[in-house]
C-alpha cells in the first residue's frame, strides 16, 4: 500500500501537521484546527483514509450552504478495524456533506466514496494505481489526471521494488511528481498543475504513506509546505496490530 498526495486548500486554513491523536484506535494524521478534522490518516489497525473535496458544478444548492465538514467524516471513518468496516458505516451515513471523495484502505482490501447531492455511492477498488483530483464529477477523465497517472505509473514500472523497502528512492522519485508545475493543453489555470499555486489557495502541504508489510508498520512522510519548495522529512511510523 503506497499513498502519495498533495493537500491543496486556502492558504489561511490553519492546520497541524500530522502527528499521534490522543483517540482510540490510535491515529496518526494532520489536523485541520479549523472544524476539527483530518485530510488524510492511518490508524493501528493499518487502516488508511483519505478525502479530497470536489469542486461545486453549476449553481450552489442552498442545501448545502450549512454542512458538516468533510474532514470530521474523514475521522470517523479512522475510527473503524478495517475498510470493510467503514464501507459498511458509510453506506448508513445520512449525514449531507459538499461533494468529496473519499478513500479508504487496509492491508486487504481497497474502497471508494463520493457523493451526489444528499446521497453516498461507494465501490471496491481493484489492486493497481488509482489517481483522484477535484474535478467536480467523480472518475470523470481529465489531462491532469492521465498525466499524473503516466507519472505515477513510470515510477512504479521504474522502482519494482513491491514492498517499498527503499523507502528513500520512492520519496525522491515521488516528490518530483508531487513538485510538478507542468499544466498542459496550453492551459493558465494553476489548478492544472499537480502542485498548484493560486492568489488565495494552493498546494499547502504534502504526504507519501507506506505500508510495510514485513514489519506489519506504517510509515507517514510529510513536506509542510509546497513540495516544490520544501523537502520530506523523517518517517513518523505507526505499527500495526
Amino acid at each position: 500500500m503506497l499513498v502519495a498526495a498533495n493537500r491543496d486548500e486556502h492558504y489561511d486554513r490553519p492546520s497541524a501537521a500530522p502527528h499521534l491523536w490522543s483517540t482510540k484506535p490510535s491515529v496518526l494524521a494532520g489536523k485541520d484546527l479549523l472544524a476539527g478534522g483530518t485530510w488524510l490518516g492511518i490508524n493501528e489497525h493499518g487502516l488508511l483514509v483519505g478525502i479530497l473535496n470536489r469542486r461545486s458544478s453549476g449553481e450552489p444548492d442552498p442545501r448545502l450552504s450549512h454542512t458538516r465538514s468533510r474532514g470530521l467524516l474523514c475521522l470517523d471513518i479512522l475510527g473503524f478495524k478495517s475498510a470493510a468496516a467503514a464501507c459498511a458505516f458509510v453506506n448508513q451515513h445520512e449525514e449531507v456533506y459538499q461533494p468529496f471523495t473519499v478513500v479508504f484502505v487496509d492491508p486487504s482490501e481497497a474502497w471508494t466514496a463520493y457523493n451526489v447531492g444528499q446521497k453516498i455511492k461507494t465501490g471496491k477498488l481493484d489492486e493497481g494505481l488509482h489517481v483522484y483530483s477535484s474535478t467536480a464529477d467523480f472518475a470523470v477523465r481529465s489531462e491532469k489526471v492521465d498525466r499524473a497517472h503516466v507519472q505515477f505509473a513510470g515510477i512504479v514500472e521504474g522502482l519494482p521494488s513491491t514492498t517499498c523497502s527503499d523507502k528513500a528512492a520512492w520519496v525522491r522519485s515521488l516528490h518530483t511528481v508531487l513538485g510538478d508545475h507542468a499544466l498542459g493543453n496550453g492551459s493558465i489555470e494553476p489548478r492544472e498543475a499537480i502542485c498548484v499555486h493560486g492568489e488565495v489557495s494552493g498546494t499547502v502541504s504534502s504526504t507519501i504513506i507506506f505500508y510495510s508489510q514485513p514489519e506489519q508498520r506504517l510509515y507517514t512522510f510529510n513536506c509542510p509546505g509546497p513540495p516544490c519548495r520544501g523537502s520530506f522529512g523523517e518517517a513518523l511510523q505507526l505499527n500495526v496490530r
